[in-house]
């Protein structure tokens, strides 16, 4: 039985059409009552692949692909848009102005959730707060999806790539969060909950620009190395 869950998050998006999203975050109970055992979406080699399609729609042609991966306490879709087909095209750019933007100073806010299919392949039940949660321990993934809505835990765009920085505002930013760690150096009790929460939020938002440089930088290694041996097999045939 195929079933879905919504609320991916967005990290990255190039001009390429190349992507990186949260579909989510393992430790984490979703509000269908589930959470993730480690290797959960791993496959048996570390990582799945499934494609990209519109609102679940099985009967298009797929937007694209996508590579299912964890990492820490998240699991991880590198997707490749074809740019080359127009429903590629179309969702690349309804993506882009999305995000387009959205750089931290709240002028801005993406709108744009996403999903997942999949099918159970092995799941178990603990204890939680007195409450019985599903824990999924191996999942098909079959296709991410962007919807119009999603019912995720802590959906939202966290960085992206090829949208609006300008140098003003990351400067402005850097100058703040300077500015803030030195009045919490100074006294740190002064601190609130809400305040504590914010830096943990800003925390896990600068640990994903890293995952995402660190995802790309890994997807650049493999092609080179992809090319380099097609390579030296045609110079070997010839």
């Amino acid at each position: 039985m195929k079933k879905f869950k919504n609320g991916i998050a967005l990290k990255a998006l190039d001009d390429e059409g190349h992507g990186l999203a949260r579909i989510a975050t393992l430790s984490a109970v979703d509000h269908d009552g589930d959470t993730y055992a480690k290797g959960a979406f791993g496959g048996e080699s570390g990582e799945q692949w499934a494609a990209v399609l519109a609102a679940h729609n099985w009967g298009t042609v797929p937007l694209g692909k996508a590579r299912v991966f964890e990492s820490g306490d998240e699991a991880l879709a590198e997707f490749h848009l074809n740019l080359n087909s127009a429903a590629g095209k179309e969702w690349h750019s309804a993506l882009k102005f999305d995000l387009d933007g959205c750089d931290g100073t709240g002028s801005h806010q993406p709108v744009q959730e996403w999903s997942y299919g999949f099918r159970v392949l092995d799941a178990g039940y603990e204890e939680r707060e007195g409450e019985r949660i599903r824990v999924l321990k191996k999942l098909k993934v079959f296709e991410i999806s962007p919807v119009v809505q999603g019912a995720g835990i802590n959906t939202g765009t966290l960085v992206m790539k090829g949208a609006t920085l300008k140098d003003e505002h990351f400067e402005r930013l850097t100058g703040d969060i300077a500015e803030m760690l030195t009045s919490i150096r100074a006294d740190p009790t002064a601190l609130s909950a809400a305040g504590l929460k914010q830096i943990a939020s800003l925390h896990d938002g600068m640990r994903s620009v890293l995952d995402a440089a660190e995802a790309e930088e890994a997807s650049a290694r493999r092609l080179m190395a992809g090319q380099a041996f097609r390579a030296a097999r045609r110079h070997l045939q010839v």
